[in-house]
């Protein structure tokens, strides 16, 4: 269990003075861009014109599949990658041009990159040597690093004795030992079997909210990235395709690339008439505002067996396959006209099997319209 601590230029007072002062923002970048050579002499862009920051102590994390741009922005942030054209202000100070060293920030790689030669303590001290720190501050901080996250009395534990989980958290108190402003995380996780990985999502959570500093996650997990952000950035092409929070990309993407990349959907395309969205089947439905032509995303978890209120849409068709997953079963529903629909069905002893009819329904506070035609 993390204890709560409290850093340099944190109060321990709700609502004293200092937080009535306007701060500026954590980060702030503007018009981010960044190129790199390939070997076969072309160029690759992975950041373009990228803008984003922090609003304040909050857990963000940049979502998206390899090579969408999410590692290399952060580099930037850290220092570790220079930019082509932009600017980068933590606290308000330009940092462009500042090298990592100089930088309030550090960083947690995917790798951890530990001394295997050294034991923990050392470990999570070594950034406070180099500084010239003298030793009964690096001993102190060093405690109190270790027992932030758990590990009090591992200190003359060598790497190699350690579990993945430890070393993480190895890993997580070495980068906080410099009280840095900012702490950059780049797949951390990765490498945690499933329960692990699960027990420290919220572990990390909780430390980020008692530390009350900015965390900016990279990963490539969905299901990670909407247990652990206040709010998520998704990125495809080096570019931000939507930034809200959790719930806002969840329930209302603003784009096919975020619909489709979070989570599971059903996407099915629209004509628009007369102010109504007429899907491929007849079915139509009042929509808000009048797009010329548009996607309809339904959610799995939004087709039910049971209808809710007169309005919304019906589905009619064959069971094509069903998957069980411990408490719930994926059904994937071949409907004329529509083609095929994924639904996400409580197992409750009533789920039909495969080649059985199903008729399933989805209420008009669950249809989303993108205004955006598939390819």
């Amino acid at each position: 269990m993390y204890r709560a601590m409290i850093g340099p230029g944190h109060s321990a007072c709700p609502g004293s003075s200092s937080e009535s002062t306007l701060m500026p923002a954590p980060l702030e970048i503007t018009a981010a861009s960044k190129s790199f050579r390939t070997p076969e002499g072309g160029t690759i862009t992975a950041l373009d014109d990228v803008s984003f920051g922090l609003d304040g102590a909050e857990f963000v994390t940049l979502l998206g599949p390899s090579g969408c741009g999410k590692t290399t922005l952060l580099r930037t942030i850290s220092g570790f990658e220079a930019l082509d054209h932009g600017t980068i202000r933590l606290e308000g100070q330009d940092v462009t041009d500042w090298p990592s060293h100089k930088r309030p920030v550090n960083t947690v790689f995917q790798s951890y990159a530990l001394f295997t030669h050294m034991p923990v303590s050392r470990n999570v001290g070594y950034a406070l040597e180099i500084a010239g720190a003298d030793k009964a501050t690096i001993r102190r901080r060093v405690g109190e690093m270790l027992e932030l996250v758990g590990l009090a009395g591992l200190e003359n534990r060598r790497i190699s004795q350690l579990s993945g989980g430890q070393k993480q958290r190895v890993a997580l108190a070495r980068a906080l030992a410099g009280r840095p402003k900012l702490l950059l995380l780049d797949e951390p996780l990765s490498a945690l079997d499933k329960n692990l990985r699960q027990k420290m999502q919220h572990e990390l959570k909780s430390l980020q909210r008692e530390l009350g500093i900015g965390f900016i996650f990279v990963t490539h997990d969905q299901g990670e990235a909407l247990t652990m952000s206040d709010r998520i950035a998704v990125l495809a092409h080096g570019r931000i395709q939507q930034l809200g929070t959790p719930q806002a990309l969840y329930r209302r993407p603003a784009n096919l690339f975020t619909a489709d990349f979070l989570g599971d959907s059903n996407l099915i395309p629209l004509v628009v008439a007369e102010g109504r969205g007429i899907l491929p089947d007849g079915q139509s439905f009042t929509l808000n505002g009048a797009p010329r032509a548009g996607t309809l995303m339904l959610r799995p978890e939004d087709l039910t067996r049971t209808r809710r209120g007169e309005a919304g849409l019906t589905f009619k068709g064959v069971v094509a396959a069903r998957y069980y997953s411990g408490k719930d079963f994926q059904i994937e529903l071949d409907c004329p006209g529509t083609g095929r629909l994924l639904a996400v069905l409580r197992d409750d002893g009533a789920v039909p099997d495969t080649g059985a009819e199903l008729t399933l329904h989805s209420a008009t506070d669950a249809l989303h319209v993108i205004e955006e035609v598939q390819p």
